[in-house]
This record gives C-alpha cells, structure tokens and sequence, in this order.
C-alpha cells in the first residue's frame, strides 16, 4: 500500500525570485523524489503551492518533514492523508507544468477555508492527476507541398 499526502503552501520568496526558485524547488524534487520511489504533482501559482506526493510510508514521512522545515514556503496545510492503491501519478517522480494562474481559484477556496471541505480537496486532486494525465500524441501532417 501506498500513502498520499495533499498539502497547501504559501511561497516565501518574491514574485522577481519565483521563475528561478520553482525551477530549483522542481528539479530538486525530481531527483529525490525518483530516488525514493516517491510520484506526485506540484502546482505553484503567484500564491499558492499545492502538491500531492504519494509512495511508500517511509518515504513519504521524511520527505514531508524536509517539506516542513523548506524556508522557500510557509503555512504548509495538510489537506489530506490517505491510503491509497493504485497510484495516481505513476511515471512521474514530480509532475510540473510550469506556474498558473488558472488553478489559483480552486486553491485560495482551499487555502482561505477553516475547514476545507473534502469535495473541493477532491476537485482540486483531480485536476492535478488530469494534468498530470498523458497527452495523447496528434498524428504529425505533412506540410509540404504534393
């Protein structure tokens, strides 16, 4: 069995730092993350981090604890904790489609929430994995003259 762990963050550094800062946060995951046999997601947006990590317990505890005592973000918000089979970012030691604006609307209901409802914790998890998802590939045209 595997756990997952859902949390909210809110970046520490300024908005001149962030391209540079996520680029380190994202590379440095990647490779600890496919040494620990960890998969998730992260999304940054200008205010907010989400992430859901997933793998085995042993894993995931430490890996959590160095995410806690990260000065790059503070107010680190566990959504939620669960037991999970399968997993739902296989193949992805850290999936990241660069920083968006789009997903700031789902997460400041989460992260402005006293208590965050379990429908819009899934809403947002659900998103992550369809952006995580595959792309199917487009059949490549020819464009060049018969």
């Amino acid at each position: 069995m595997h756990h997952s762990i859902v949390y909210l963050s809110t970046p520490t550094f300024t908005p001149e730092q962030a391209a540079s800062t996520v680029r380190a946060i994202v590379g440095e995951a990647r490779e600890r993350n496919a040494t620990f046999g960890i998969t998730g997601t992260l999304i940054a947006t200008e205010h907010h981090f989400a992430q859901v990590i997933e793998g085995r317990r042993e894993a995931i505890d430490p890996l959590m604890a160095n995410i806690l005592r990260d000065p790059r973000h503070s107010d680190v918000t566990i959504l939620r904790h669960e037991t999970i089979a399968p997993r739902r970012f296989t193949g992805w030691s850290l999936a990241y489609q660069g920083r968006s604006a789009y997903f700031e609307s789902f997460i400041r209901v989460l992260a402005s929430a006293s208590e965050p409802q379990p429908r819009d914790v899934a809403r947002l998890v659900d998103l992550m994995v369809r952006l995580a998802a595959p792309h199917p590939r487009q059949p490549s045209r020819n464009l060049g003259s018969a």
